[in-house]
């Protein structure tokens, strides 16, 4: 009988460790998967937490969207009232050219006027003096006293 004990306790002890290879081996295999899954949810957090300050940050984006949006109105506004400046600008500078146009005209008138002035005195010094050669200085020059005013006046109205 001891045989057969010795023969139940080599199969029982043989049974156990075939047992314990297989449970090592499947203890492994749920280790092994437990690590995968246990990196596979780590790099979800990671995932969702890098999300999350993404997320964090779409108000900051918000509210710099709208300050950008208020100074494009702005800014819009700002283009449209030196638009409207301009085209008034555009308007004087017409008139003013006009106005230019008006005076250049003038003056040129002006300048052909003190030519003729200029010509007319010239001629009236030559008359002048023709004068007091021909009458010399029998009348005492009291007569050439008085054209030397009247050609000073006409100097003077010329200038």
């Amino acid at each position: 009988m001891a045989k057969g004990n010795v023969k139940l306790f080599a199969t029982t002890t043989a049974f156990f460790a075939v047992f314990a290879i297989i449970f090592f081996t499947l203890s492994i295999t749920a280790i092994g998967k437990y690590t995968a899954q246990k990196k596979r949810v780590h790099h979800m957090e990671q995932q969702i937490l890098a999300g999350k300050t993404e997320i964090l940050k779409v108000p900051t984006m918000i509210g710099e969207l709208r300050k950008a949006d208020k100074q494009n109105n702005q800014l819009q506004m700002e283009v449209a009232d030196l638009t409207e400046a301009s085209e008034e600008f555009d308007g004087e500078l017409a008139d003013l050219q006009k106005e230019l146009t008006i005076m250049t005209v003038a003056n040129l008138v002006l300048k052909a006027d003190k030519a003729g002035y200029t010509k007319n005195l010239i001629e009236a010094r030559q008359a002048v003096t023709e004068l007091r050669e021909e009458m010399g200085t029998n009348d005492g020059g009291t007569r050439i006293d008085d054209l030397d005013e009247i050609e000073e006046s006409l100097i003077e109205l010329s200038y």
